[in-house]
């Protein structure tokens, strides 16, 4: 597909044409009502959304006298096209995972019905072509310095932003993400403007990105720090979660011991996520809860780690909905 059609077609028809355009490169493709999805060999996920803010197709597309920079009268839909046409760049050279949402403009809702599903991919990391300019790097509430490292020794830089698909795919596959720039400016308004030569200079540095050997980096979440950040209430359950979802837990290791302060507890089926959390599975429920401010230590003291052969994804239930259903029962 030419960046040109890209731009002009409606949202639905966009989607059936990229699934067309993925089985032709040989994808096996899994689409459902709000996303497409489609599982490649390099395990990175690369992430975009088909919709616009603007109401009318664009009909007609305007070059500026250098042939530089495009815009269209009915709203040229950069946000989130360029992250689309610049996905189909990425996979001549590089095959990816694959994300395609619908919706994002309107409070992110093919990404959260993904999120909702069964799909799991187990990728190293997620990068999400949705952002604005020409050089940002945008990692939300993901807080992991090493990725941030990563990806900003390719040239970009570190940006600020409010929320986005990755904001809800990131802690779901509990990998670290990050939107990078795509070239258009003045986005959601008519005269948004694309500048070509950013988003293909883009596109070729994540190709380059996305083809370098790298362990998995793990979401780690922002924490909101009070008094210069050190907690002084310990509290063992967490009670922020609302809704259940699924995560790869491994198994405790048996010599581990399981610590909330300097307490040490005694708990029967816990597990460990990637990012070394401790959760109770409750056999009861055939679900796991998460737990706050407690380790997992091994007898030399180091952390107890996760196994990612003994991994299986379980359901992760809130606190008050497990208590609900035993006080039920």
């Amino acid at each position: 597909m030419t960046f040109e059609t890209i731009l002009r077609l409606p949202q639905m028809e966009l989607k059936k044409r990229l699934k067309a355009e993925l089985k032709s490169r040989g994808y096996h493709i899994t689409d459902k009502p709000g996303y497409l999805y489609a599982g490649g060999t390099i395990p990175v996920l690369l992430v975009a959304h088909m919709d616009t803010v603007h109401r009318q197709p664009v009909e007609q597309i305007c070059y500026s006298a250098d042939g530089a920079v495009t815009m269209s009268p009915q709203g040229i839909g950069g946000d989130d096209r360029c992250g689309v046409w610049m996905i189909l760049q990425i996979l001549r050279t590089a095959k990816c995972h694959v994300l395609f949402c619908e919706d994002e403009e309107v409070g992110c809702v093919g990404a959260k019905k993904f999120t909702r599903g069964s799909l799991r991919p187990q990728v190293n990391y997620i990068v999400e072509l949705d952002r604005r300019g020409s050089n940002d790097a945008v990692f939300y509430r993901c807080d992991n310095p090493e990725f941030e490292d990563f990806v900003t020794s390719f040239g970009f830089e570190t940006a600020n932003g409010s929320c986005s698909d990755i904001s809800y795919i990131a802690p779901y596959l509990e990998t670290a993400a990050v939107n990078i720039s795509c070239g258009y400016y003045c986005e959601h308004q008519r005269h948004e403007y694309i500048h070509l030569e950013e988003m293909e200079l883009n596109a070729a540095r994540v190709a380059q990105m996305v083809t370098q050997q790298t362990e998995h980096f793990e979401y780690r979440e922002q924490q909101d720090s009070f008094f210069g950040g050190r907690a002084y209430q310990y509290s063992m359950w967490d009670t922020a979660s609302e809704r259940d979802t699924y995560k790869w837990l491994s198994p405790l290791p048996k010599e581990a011991k399981i610590k909330l302060g300097t307490a040490e507890l005694i708990m029967p089926h816990a597990k460990i996520d990637r990012q070394g959390k401790v959760h109770r599975y409750v056999p009861k429920l055939k679900a796991a809860i998460l737990t706050e401010n407690t380790i997992a230590v091994m007898p030399d003291g180091k952390k107890a780690r996760y196994d990612s052969q003994e991994a299986k994804c379980q359901k992760v239930m809130p606190l008050s909905r497990a208590l609900e259903i035993l006080g039920c029962k």
